[in-house]
């Protein structure tokens, strides 16, 4: 028995489409997505693997160990502060997606005020020098002026 070209195409699509299906599926089978507060606290937490990616959207292992210790500790009763208090205790600021404003951190949290307000600074006082700068008139000597003539007269004959 042949297979056509279009038979063994479908079969493969449909092979592949059930592999990731399967993938998919196991991935995200551990998590109760409808405890709202777990949600919440995997919006609010980084993946320390992925590039600023909240453990919500993050598949990486390590995320995933993540979501089982939240679901843990909410299970055994810990509130949304005391959970973040703890990771944050064991794997730094980092960890949080919107980091709090301490001592600690206070550079990243003025800084930008700080820049704007320089960049205020510096373009007010070059307004100021350039508006500053007197343009005199400038005016020719008889000298130049009969220098200019014979230039101007000399181009127009040739």
């Amino acid at each position: 028995m042949k297979l056509g070209e279009n038979n063994l195409r479908f079969i493969i699509l449909n092979l592949l489409y059930i592999f990731f299906t399967i993938s998919f599926v196991h991935s995200q089978e551990n998590f109760d997505y409808n405890n709202t507060k777990a949600k919440e606290l995997y919006e609010e937490l980084r993946c320390l693997v992925c590039q600023n990616q909240s453990l919500l959207d993050s598949d990486a292992p390590l995320a995933i160990d993540l979501k089982n210790l939240v679901l843990e500790k909410l299970e055994e009763g810990a509130s949304n502060d005391e959970i973040k208090d703890f990771l944050v205790e064991r794997y730094g600021e980092f960890i949080l997606l919107k980091p709090t404003f301490s001592l600690k951190n206070i550079l990243l949290w003025v800084a930008p005020f700080m820049f704007v307000i320089f960049g205020f600074f510096i373009t007010f006082i070059f307004i100021r020098k350039s508006s500053g700068k007197k343009h005199t008139d400038s005016t020719l000597t008889k000298a130049e002026e009969e220098k200019l003539k014979k230039i101007l007269d000399r181009d127009l004959l040739e």
